[in-house]
């Protein structure tokens, strides 16, 4: 076991891998399920971000910008336990800490999609996002994808494409251009989303 700094009692006594190693592609792109042993109400962090696109409380209203597609959230125990958890356990795994740089929902509504954006803001590089995460709250019964292209090396234009599923974490870098594909199901697919600073030792 890797020594255990600053992290939680419970990650610490029942630390074991959980990123997939089938996803990693240079370490960016990582998924896991959330142990059902963290008791989240995936249902309470779904109403808290439809309460809030009901209001249009969006990020950002400017067109232009990738935040106006994604929502405002109130504080909430079980997106605080979810920050703990991609926390405690990235920590433990990559000797890194993960600094909360933003918390949002995304929506994404029957025969919609969201197009391709990455997390940088190139006006302000320093505090940008080192790496972003996503966690599926609710979707339908046909599978609705998370769509990665890198645009880098020998990896340019290459494509990769992971299932929403619910309770399902997926991590990833936070400059890789990423879109939502169309949405198949009747009813919305919605997803917490994380933005994070890493703190290096």
């Amino acid at each position: 076991m890797k020594p255990v700094r600053h992290v939680s009692q419970y990650a610490a006594r029942n630390y074991k891998r959980i990123f997939d190693d089938e996803l990693i592609i240079k370490r960016k792109i990582l998924s896991t399920t959330i142990s059902k042993t963290l008791p989240i109400n995936y249902d309470a962090i779904a109403l808290n971000i439809m309460s809030n696109y009901f209001y249009n409380n969006v990020q950002n209203k400017n067109e232009f910008s990738y935040l106006q597609d994604y929502y405002f959230v109130d504080d909430d125990k079980y997106i605080t336990w979810i920050h703990e958890y991609i926390r405690d356990h990235y920590q433990l795994e990559y000797d890194a800490t993960p600094q909360l740089n933003n918390t949002s929902g995304i929506i994404i509504k029957q025969g919609e999609q969201i197009n391709y954006h990455h997390h940088i803001d190139d006006y302000d590089l320093i505090n940008s996002p080192d790496i972003s995460a996503i966690v599926t709250c609710k979707t339908g019964d046909i599978p609705t994808y998370i769509q990665f292209e890198y645009d880098d090396g020998r990896q340019k234009m290459m494509k990769y494409k992971v299932p929403l599923k619910r309770g399902k974490l997926i991590l990833w870098s936070s400059d890789l251009r990423h879109c939502f594909l169309k949405n198949l199901n009747h009813e919305p697919t919605i997803n917490l989303s994380y933005q994070f600073k890493l703190i290096r030792r």
